[in-house]
């Protein structure tokens, strides 16, 4: 066989693979099966809120996503809800990647991607978004994952052993603030968005007012009240990168106890849990409204 049938017999199959990657991508069945990561990270998001509103109100747990999926381990079928999420999640993240490479979201179409460009630009945006998605939901997947596999893990702690180990590295107390400052940036950007509704372009708005209601309050709530615990995020692992104490930066349970204890942080606590609950609340609704396209 000569090098160039080889050679010939290898692009045949990444044409194929190519293709199927599209199809895959263009699949309506598999966007309808991947709209269940929405309820799955929605499902999180409303424990997760609950449970920091409990702890603002002075009772214990802990507020981040490895303890909102520890309480739902302990519930009846649990465990069953918790491996319907993984795959849910699971799915959403592959829908996203192969939508960011293949499909609407990807740089490969007609037009140009020149970031010099306004079209250019906004297609770089679309793809950088989806790749962000694919990468949140293949985290909350991780979580679950973890449940199952191992019974979940301390987060809090794990979260200070990343950044410890982070700031042992040349620079990394200076990569850490770095990274504090992308997550502020972020929260920034959820409460930009909860505020002017660009949010909205990426729903089919429903037809009934009162759907139509709950979806624009929740999404505005919520997307603030993401932000929020964001901005507390990134707040905390600046502080403790410039305080040069990185065991201090505990996740997303740390951040909202140290909220809680700043004047008026109960009050502030309470406002972002419940902030949290909504855009759960939005996630849900957002399995049925979501263009994905």
């Amino acid at each position: 066989m000569s090098f160039m049938d080889e050679t010939d017999k290898l692009k045949s199959a990444a044409d194929s693979a190519d293709d199927a990657a599209q199809e895959a991508a263009d699949s309506k069945w598999f966007e309808r099966v991947a709209r269940a990561g929405f309820v799955a990270n929605g499902i999180v998001h409303i424990i997760l809120g609950a449970t920091a509103v409990a702890v603002g109100l002075g009772r214990g747990g802990e507020a981040d996503q490895s303890g909102a999926v520890q309480q739902m381990a302990a519930q009846p079928f649990g465990m069953v809800l918790i491996v319907l999420c993984l795959i849910g999640c699971g799915l959403m993240a592959l829908w996203c990647v192969f939508n960011a490479f293949f499909g609407s979201a990807s740089l490969r179409g007609a037009g140009t991607n020149a970031p010099q460009h306004r079209q250019g630009r906004r297609r770089w945006v679309e793809f950088i978004k989806t790749i962000g998605s694919a990468v949140a939901y293949a985290a909350v997947a991780l979580t679950f994952a973890q449940s199952v596999i191992g019974g979940g893990s301390d987060s809090g702690k794990t979260s200070s052993q990343a950044s410890t180990t982070l700031a042992k590295a040349p620079g990394g107390l200076y990569i850490l603030a770095a990274i504090g400052v992308v997550i502020v940036m972020i929260g920034i950007g959820f409460c930009i968005a909860g505020i002017r509704l660009k949010w909205m372009d990426e729903l089919r708005m429903p037809r009934k007012a009162p759907v139509s209601t709950l979806l624009i309050a929740t999404g505005i709530i919520g997307y603030l009240g993401k932000g929020a615990t964001l901005l507390a995020v990134g707040a905390l692992v600046v502080v403790s990168a410039m305080t040069g104490d990185p065991e201090e930066f505990t996740g997303i349970d740390g951040a909202l106890k140290a909220m809680r204890d700043q004047p008026f942080g109960t009050v502030l606590m309470l406002a972002v849990g419940a902030g949290l609950v909504l855009y759960g609340v939005f996630l849900s609704l957002r399995a049925r409204y979501d263009r994905m396209d």
